[in-house]
């Protein structure tokens, strides 16, 4: 089974359809540097209590891609394609199996890859 690198992005409601337009997810915080194209990323939008996926990096991590992105609250980006048909929703007995941690700001590398493949199976993707 192919070991996939599979990180977690954030959004709100006010966020999240600037995300899709741009094909851009960011943080405020410098962790996104250390993504790369090819990994995989899911979208935890955090006003609808889901976890979405599947997207994959189109480039490394940044800072600035968008200079005006989300009036500039969230410098360090990457860009984004959309792998399966639609944006699908991770089953929350899923996330509440792997023990996913949905808090604001935690556990962005999801870094054990059991979770990781199944997260990213249920959503379509295979090893």
């Amino acid at each position: 089974m192919t070991t996939h690198n599979l990180f977690k992005f954030e959004c709100s409601s006010d966020s999240y359809l600037q995300c899709m337009e741009l094909s851009l997810f960011g943080s405020n915080k410098p962790w996104p540097l250390q993504v790369k194209a090819g990994d995989y990323l899911l979208l935890n939008h955090y006003d609808a209590s889901a976890l979405f996926g599947v997207w994959q990096a189109t480039c490394d991590g940044a800072q600035n891609i968008v200079l005006r992105a989300w009036n500039k609250r969230f410098p360090y980006q990457v860009r984004v394609k959309l792998v399966t048909p639609k944006p699908v929703q991770v089953p929350p007995a899923l996330i509440e199996q792997y023990k996913v941690d949905l808090s604001l700001g935690e556990a962005n590398h999801i870094e054990d890859a059991e979770v990781a493949n199944a997260l990213l199976s249920a959503c379509g993707i295979g090893g």
